[in-house]
């Protein structure tokens, strides 16, 4: 096989349709999986079965369609750069391709691999996204401190979608106003998620994993999502026929026995190419009798936040080691095994967090106004609460949870990516979830002290933060009412 070109198709990018597969000079393409990446991030047991059995399930359908695949299979516990390096000498590989990926530093090692072997390469454009990458650059570089609705309008100003003409459809350009709402007393039919049939290979990756990563958070027998593209489809049809009217005005909302609500869940597949962004939109878009402000509501998501997330992360490299608040406590080893979590957590971060160990996944208000809101009150380490975030979500990835976690979710950046801490007591999260038996008890809850000490403690770096004025000046209040024995 001297002088044979390999295409290397990344766990992350499992495209229905990815460029290498259209690349006449391709003559064969590697897998490699890696259990020691798995076991070092500690990740959720479903994050490893869904990456290991997509990857199988594209190498399965090469293989049926007449190309050449070898692999490093999990069982080999082989490294990343081992794995390939063994494909690499076992198969004679001169060329090497890959797709650009999202996270940093992937393909300069790649590179620096390639090149002590003498290899040439090839890169095709990361296709995660909707904005190319010269294009986000572009952007964030004209608008370094620029808030994320500047360039979620930039995005719909230029793409077209959801527009009339030059002006917004529905004549403006964010519904957040209406999309705010708890769920009605008395609760609301929730669709269910469909669950996939488990095939052949998704059942023996389950096993795989069970097998060789038993000490992964999670059980992999739970295993619930979409590994190919065909069933993320599905997925994203019944999300679109069944929870998008309904997912605007209760997008924030929360419930103690509704993991899913009206939410996609589709960032587990969109995130690792089974789903593609334009797919997504076109299906969004396209569907009919939708209330504008829940489509709103959602395209903000995929060509604003997701994107300006990862826009954010290419040029903020600093976001990863930012502690704006210097706050150092490390996690207690019961958020990641789940076990021997204290009686005396509140109610909303027990529920939250159970349901995390079980699916690997809550929703974006249960992880920036429950979980986020917590770490960030009880003071850990920003880099210690990202990691965990990193390790125990179906669809986090470095590109995305340093800017939501380091900025959005635990104020490292002093500012950079949210305007203020995303911190609350115990009443906003009874108005939007009821976690508590009453109002009362959500006053006189834990979550509540635990705010005031964290805007007291903090108030020398906060108190220059005009959103925070009304909350700052409450807590002097209380806190001369304490000095004067009130």
């Amino acid at each position: 096989m001297a002088g044979t070109t390999a295409a290397l198709i990344l766990a992350t990018q499992q495209f229905d349709e990815h460029p290498a597969y259209a690349d006449p000079d391709i003559d064969v393409f590697l897998f490699v999986e890696s259990a020691a990446r798995f076991a070092a991030m500690r990740s959720h047991a479903h994050k490893a079965v869904l990456l290991l059995s997509a990857m199988r399930h594209t190498a399965a359908r090469l293989e049926a369609e007449g190309r050449t695949v070898h692999r490093v299979a999990l069982d080999e516990g082989l490294g990343f750069a081992a794995g390939l390096e063994r494909l690499l000498d076992e198969h004679g590989i001169e060329r090497l391709a890959w797709m650009s990926a999202t996270d940093r530093g992937v393909d300069d090692r790649m590179l620096r691999l390639c090149g002590a072997r003498g290899m040439r390469t090839r890169r095709y454009d990361d296709a995660l996204f909707l904005t190319s990458a010269a294009d986000a650059d572009a952007w964030f570089a004209e608008h370094p401190r620029t808030p994320m609705e500047d360039f979620y309008r930039w995005q719909r100003r230029r793409t077209g979608i959801l527009m009339d003409g030059t002006k917004p459809a529905g004549g403006r350009w964010n519904f957040d106003a209406d999309n705010r709402k708890p769920l009605p007393r008395g609760g609301l039919d929730i669709p269910p998620l469909e669950e996939p049939v488990r095939d052949e290979i998704t059942s023996a990756t389950i096993a795989d994993v069970a097998r060789l990563l038993p000490d992964l958070p999670g059980d992999p027998g739970e295993f619930w999502l979409p590994v190919t593209p065909q069933d993320a489809r599905r997925h994203l049809e019944r999300f679109v026929a069944e929870r998008l009217e309904r997912f605007g005005p209760y997008e924030d909302a929360m419930d103690a026995d509704e993991p899913f609500l009206f939410h996609s869940v589709l960032t587990p597949m969109l995130n690792i190419g089974l789903l593609t962004v334009d797919e997504v939109l076109s299906a969004v878009t396209g569907a009919h009798d939708i209330p504008t402000a829940s489509l709103e509501g959602f395209v903000r998501q995929v060509i604003g936040w997701r994107e300006y997330m990862r826009g954010m992360y290419r040029v903020h490299p600093e976001l990863e080691h930012a502690n704006a608040l210097n706050l150092s406590r490390p996690l207690e080893e019961w958020w990641y095994t789940g076990r021997g979590v204290p009686a005396d957590l509140p109610i909303p971060v027990r529920t939250v967090l159970e349901r995390v160990h079980r699916w690997g996944y809550a929703h974006h208000i249960e992880r920036l106004m429950v979980l986020g809101n917590w770490f960030l009150l009880e003071g850990y380490s920003p880099r210690a609460v990202y990691r965990w975030f990193l390790a125990l979500f179906v669809d986090a990835y470095e590109w995305v949870m340093v800017p939501n976690v380091m900025g959005m979710s635990q104020y490292a950046d002093g500012g950079l990516v949210g305007t203020k801490p995303y911190v609350s007591g115990g009443a906003y999260l009874q108005k939007m979830g009821s976690w508590w038996p009453s109002a009362q008890a959500a006053r006189d809850s834990e979550f509540t002290s635990a705010y005031w000490r964290f805007l007291e403690i903090n108030e020398p770096v906060l108190e220059g933060n005009p959103r925070l004025s009304l909350p700052l000046a409450q807590m002097r209040r209380r806190r001369d009412e304490r000095a004067d024995g009130r």
